[in-house]
């Protein structure tokens, strides 16, 4: 699904989950667009703790400076190795992994992967998160130009006994 805001636009998936609030919009500088990715996924033993797989998105512009822009941070996780489309090519769509809230489940998890497209067509995909096999992918894409910024929707911490963080996520198309 995609919406316009201020003239930006941004893609974002159908199945994002509906916890939490909406993260600042960030945005690589000018003439830049992201071109590698990061996610800090929740690895704890889930047998014992309030699991939440993937909690944060992290995303490497292509300026002089190599700005990284990231949103809303979820509170817990390692953050896993760095992904980056081959030299010259941007971020250009994404897939999106989300378990459905369900109130039955004494543990929700809601975002567990991610995938991205390359401008190139190459496919970027970490399976890094044991939690991440749970829920439908649902994806979205930008024109031609790639992805340039990112918005997360982020449980707070403490915000109820069962904790999902990284909800949901939208991306400016540059």
């Amino acid at each position: 699904m995609s919406r316009s805001c201020e003239a930006l636009k941004i893609i974002s998936v159908t199945n994002g989950g509906t916890e939490g609030s909406w993260g600042l919009l960030e945005i690589c500088p000018e003439g830049s667009r992201a071109i590698g990715y990061q996610t800090q996924n929740d690895l704890l033993d889930v047998i014992l703790y309030d699991k939440t797989a993937m909690n944060s998105i992290r995303l490497f512009c292509n300026d002089t400076e190599g700005t990284s822009i990231t949103s809303t941070l979820g509170h817990t996780g390692t953050w896993e190795l760095r992904q980056n489309c081959p030299p010259g090519e941007a971020l250009s769509s994404f897939r999106l992994r989300v378990e459905p809230y369900d109130p039955e489940l004494s543990d929700n998890t809601s975002v567990n992967s991610i995938q991205f497209n390359c401008t190139d067509g190459t496919l970027l995909n970490f399976n890094g998160n044991a939690a991440g096999i749970w829920g439908d992918f649902s994806a979205d894409q930008c024109d031609v130009t790639g992805i340039c910024g990112l918005e997360t929707r982020v449980m707070p911490l403490g915000t109820l006994s069962d904790n999902t963080a990284l909800n949901n996520v939208g991306f400016i198309c540059c």
